[in-house]
């Protein structure tokens, strides 16, 4: 029984480093939930396997740490904060997208205790290191092939994410394991082959590093090799070899620093998509990201909460009473700061990041003890480790992978630490207990938390791909049912299948291939739905703001408002609620209030080119030519002439002499864009003139013979063929 459950532990243990690998393909958010699923299962079931063979051998049992200590307590404080916070169940079960939450605590404080309760010594994490980094080994492989073209970056563009999905994440990841190459170099005979390994792995991983193109993953790992270098010159003195080598790394990184400051300005570095990014680095730029607008959000949310914060996952909240009209540019549903600090601060308060920063000191600590079985060469290189993960967490968040590798340092470091020290007890159980009482319970609670854990969240999902893949107009009806299915379940998932339904449910309004019958249970699921979620969170203005959007889609603009005057009250600067609102009462005829909305939203920010346009578009609407005249002079005579909305304006109030006239003037601009001629044609149609629609059509026709046939079912439609 001992040999098969230590077997089973280990095994689990070695099958973590692959988790990068899991790709999810058919489920939704594919890099991101198939990993997160095949680590819980994991670690559940070693968990469990762990917990018979601690009872059975108490040699395996945990030993406390300050590390110990440290982890337990951050626990402890955020499950205290998440109870008291804005939207427990969310901050327990998180979501598809993120897959954390207070669950992913848990599983990473059971990975902790299992893998420092087996992991006693240096040579078994040694073996482990040695695992991942060939499974590191295989990632770089895979991102070569990405840089080669021999297979698509997942994410597009240029910066390579391998199988992660997010060139960030996987940056993180290729920074610990150049830390850890370094590490067992620093372990290896001076003549052995495994100088030339490690030193080449490490290698490896900073060319993939530099096609990620991460600054704050890049940044972090020159500032880590520049913490290292100084600690060993400080701490290696009467090594002169190691000394030299120390003096080496901190000459090549001021050198390094020193060469791409000179040579910025160059057509080299202007044309390279990586190190243009780093050329641009200014205080002008930083004013231009989100984090510029979401860091002061977060100090206010703080402010609003400074104990125990709002909980995990509710950032969202303070994103939307906080928000920053200046940010019209920028993506309109932030649900992390970009800084792993002011992360916790939101989550956990004041106590709930003093508790996170324990965590580190507690590891800095105990890495620079006296005695732990490491050489100050060792120490130096982990704590650049630790600088450059603190640095690129500054300006980013975790993921699982980041999560994973984070803990197996700490495991490591406790480990050393605690070495010879006794478990937290030697008492035995009889065998009689052992067999009938103690395993049995094990046993049923590992499977009741992998059921619980896993089942229901991952049934959703299934479901919810299988509810979004197109079916076509006649099975439209099993798509519906598919939807149901996955609210059915119950999950944490519910909210994304909420989502996605509304999604689905707005289109099928606009088809003119469903029947009104299956478009009224479609609407009427979706509705429901809504309504449970409202009563639910009857704060989070995200979901107030769909519910209203898809209102209006549906022409229930009374309802539509209500829910929209809703999230303005929970987010009273977002202009993009107030463009709903001024929508919905421009399709109810009430221009006057309409105006009203879209002023006000043009006053929060005048700079947004969208707020001029929905403020030109209701003077268009209400008949005010000033207004119009006045926000097309800052928008600009090209955008007022390809932006669709304001023609459609034009022909919806029935000026289509101005609509006609844009469309000529697009034409007249690009003579290769056909598409300006079909609208043009359309607008002709709808006015009788069916001849110089179809001369437009054939037109089309003679540049663009692939449209043939398209266009000469256009024409017969037009004759009333």
């Amino acid at each position: 029984m001992k040999n098969f459950l230590l077997y089973t532990v280990i095994t689990g243990l070695f099958l973590i480093p692959i988790t990068p690998f899991i790709v999810a393909s058919t489920m939704y958010f594919p890099f991101i939930v198939g990993k997160a699923f095949f680590f819980r299962f994991l670690i559940e079931i070693i968990f469990g396997a762990y917990i018979l063979l601690a009872i059975l051998e108490p040699q395996y049992r945990p030993k406390i740490s300050l590390i110990t200590k440290s982890l337990g307590l951050f626990a402890l404080v955020m499950l205290v904060a998440n109870l008291l916070g804005e939207n427990p169940f969310k901050s327990f079960w998180s979501n598809y997208e993120r897959m954390e939450g207070y669950v992913l605590i848990l599983h990473l404080l059971m990975y902790f205790i299992v893998a420092t309760g087996v992991f006693q010594k240096i040579s078994d994490w040694k073996k482990w290191f040695n695992t991942s980094l060939l499974a590191s080994f295989v990632v770089s492989i895979y991102s070569i092939a990405q840089i080669n073209g021999a297979v698509a970056i997942n994410q597009g563009g240029v910066r390579v994410d391998a199988t992660f999905g997010n060139a960030t994440y996987l940056a993180i990841y290729l920074v610990f394991h150049i830390f850890l190459a370094l590490y067992m170099l620093s372990r290896s005979n001076k003549n052995s082959w495994q100088v030339w390994v490690y030193g080449s792995l490490a290698f490896l991983h900073t060319i993939i590093l530099y096609y990620t193109a991460t600054r704050g993953a890049i940044l972090g790992l020159i500032g880590g090799l520049f913490v290292t270098g100084i600690l060993l010159a400080i701490k290696e003195r009467q090594n002169p070899t190691i000394r030299r080598v120390s003096l080496s790394i901190l000459g090549g990184v001021v050198a390094l620093v020193l060469i791409f400051i000179a040579i910025r300005n160059t057509s080299f570095v202007q044309t390279s998509p990586v190190l243009s990014r780093f050329a641009t680095l200014s205080l002008e730029e930083i004013k231009t990201q989100g984090r510029y607008f979401v860091w002061p959000m977060a100090i206010e949310g703080f402010k609003d909460k400074p104990l125990l914060g709002w909980g995990q996952e509710n950032f969202n909240y303070v994103f939307n009473k906080n928000y920053d009209p200046r940010m019209y540019a920028q993506e309109q549903w932030f649900d992390r700061t970009h800084n792993i600090f002011l992360d916790w601060l939101i989550a956990g308060g004041i106590v709930g990041l003093l508790a996170y920063a324990g965590i580190y000191f507690a590891l800095l600590y105990l890495l620079w003890k006296k005695e732990n079985g490491l050489s100050n060469t060792e120490k130096a290189i982990f704590t650049g480790m630790i600088s450059a993960y603190i640095f690129h967490n500054m300006f980013v968040f975790d993921n699982l992978v980041s999560y994973i590798m984070f803990f197996a340092v700490l495991g490591f470091i406790h480990s050393v630490s605690v070495e010879g020290k006794n478990a937290i007890s030697t008492k035995t159980v009889s065998s009689v207990t052992y067999n009938y009482a103690i395993v049995p319970a094990v046993l049923i609670l590992t499977i009741a938390l992998v059921y619980f854990v896993n089942v229901p969240g991952f049934k959703t999902n299934k479901a919810l791909i299988s509810a979004m893949t197109p079916r076509g107009p006649e099975n439209t009806e099993q798509n519906i049912e598919e939807f149901k299915r996955a609210f059915a379940y119950d999950s944490f998932g519910r909210d994304e299948v909420l989502e996605q339904v509304i999604q689905f449910s707005s289109q099928l309004a606009a088809s003119t291939q469903v029947s009104n019958e299956v478009k009224q249970k479609a609407t009427d699921l979706t509705l429901e739905e809504i309504e449970n979620k409202l009563k639910r969170n009857p704060k989070d203005a995200r979901y107030f703001v769909f519910a209203g959007g898809f209102a209006n889609r549906i022409n229930r603009q009374d309802l539509a408002i209500n829910y929209l005057e809703r999230a303005k009250e929970l987010s009273p600067r977002k202009q993009t609620i107030m463009f709903e609102i001024g929508a919905a009462h421009l399709a109810k005829g009430d221009t006057v209030k309409a105006m009203e909305i879209f002023k006000e939203a043009y006053d929060l920010e005048p700079a947004s080119p969208e707020s001029q346009i929905i403020y030109a578009l209701g003077g268009i609407y209400s008949g005010n030519p000033e207004i119009v005249s006045d926000m097309f002079a800052k928008l600009g005579e090209e955008r007022v002439l390809f932006d669709n909305r304001i023609v459609t304006s034009y022909v919806n109030i029935g000026d289509v002499e101005s609509a006609i006239n844009i469309l000529n003037e697009r034409i007249k601009r690009e003579p290769s864009n056909l598409q300006h001629k079909l609208n043009l044609a359309s607008i002709f149609a709808d006015l009788g003139q069916n001849n110089m629609a179809i001369d437009l059509i054939r037109e089309v026709i003679d540049l663009d013979p692939n449209f043939k046939d398209q266009g000469e079912q256009y024409i017969k439609e037009i004759q009333g063929l």
